[in-house]
């Protein structure tokens, strides 16, 4: 970012900077930082999103041997954590929050789940989380507004997950750290490791293209975390033949992927 290289420019040289022209440079430097997409790192050229394209599984080698078992997903146990990364007051309501989005990784939700449901609140375009933010409607009553207030030091992890009801909307506000916001989804994963990289898998439902409900359809999504270089493969669950083991390709690592009709998803080493 231009200005936060101006800031370190100063820092460098040794020049004197008061507390006021520090935060001014700050302020500067975050609006450089709001105006950079949501999945591209201020850094990166838009062809390094965070979001990449869907695994494309290739049937191993004829007289290939399997590799060291490095995981093992229960599906059922598994399907839909996504959906509660977080338990918060909204409104009047205690609801779990979480994330899902449509067949095509193109669309995203917030999700908002008790034992009477899951209510869906489309995100549309993600950028605005670092603006005005976004309105989620959870009910008739409740209206809440998300944001990212981003931190430019450490964005991935020390920026802060705003929860404000809208105008309108009784009820208390959240603060999260991004940071909290990834080791709660950590928690909810079932991870590998593999060439030294530490893997997450989700595994849930998809949203139907009205974005009204969820679909018949499963995906699954690998990702490994590195900061600002963070990756994700989403893998939709029918590209995966039961009992058939397929090579996939996770940022230069390739793992085994076997879907056992008796219910898991099993990763193997490839040698």
């Amino acid at each position: 970012m231009r200005n936060t290289l101006i800031l370190a420019a100063l820092v460098a040289a040794g020049r004197p900077v008061s507390a006021a022209g520090v935060e001014s440079l700050r302020n500067l430097a975050e609006q450089s930082f709001l105006q950079a997409p949501l999945l591209v790192r201020p850094a990166q050229t838009p062809s390094e999103p965070v979001l990449q394209p869907p695994l494309e599984p290739t049937p191993p080698r004829p007289d290939a041997t399997l590799g060291a078992e490095l995981g093992r997903v229960n599906l059922a146990a598994q399907l839909d954590r996504n959906l509660s990364v977080a338990n918060r007051l909204f409104g009047a309501r205690a609801l779990d929050l979480g994330v899902a989005t449509d067949a095509a990784f193109s669309k995203f939700y917030l999700a908002f789940s008790n034992a009477q449901g899951t209510v869906l609140a489309a995100l549309g375009d993600l950028n605005q989380l670092r603006g005005s933010g976004v309105n989620a409607r959870i009910d008739a009553a409740t209206v809440y507004n998300f944001r990212v207030k981003a931190n430019i030091f450490n964005p991935a992890r020390g920026s802060t997950l705003k929860m404000s009801p809208a105008p309108g909307t009784s009820g208390p506000a959240h603060d999260m750290k991004t940071g909290a916001v990834l080791d709660a989804a950590r928690a909810r994963a079932t991870l590998f490791s593999a060439d030294g990289r530490e893997f997450w898998v989700f595994y849930g439902r998809d949203v139907l293209p009205d974005g009204l409900d969820f679909a018949a359809t499963r995906s699954f999504l690998f990702v490994h975390e590195d900061g600002m270089s963070s990756k994700a493969w989403p893998l939709a669950e029918a590209a995966l033949a039961l009992d058939a083991p397929a090579i996939v390709d996770l940022g230069g690592t390739r793992v085994s992927l076997t879907r056992t009709a008796d219910g898991f998803l099993v990763v193997r080493d490839v040698p």
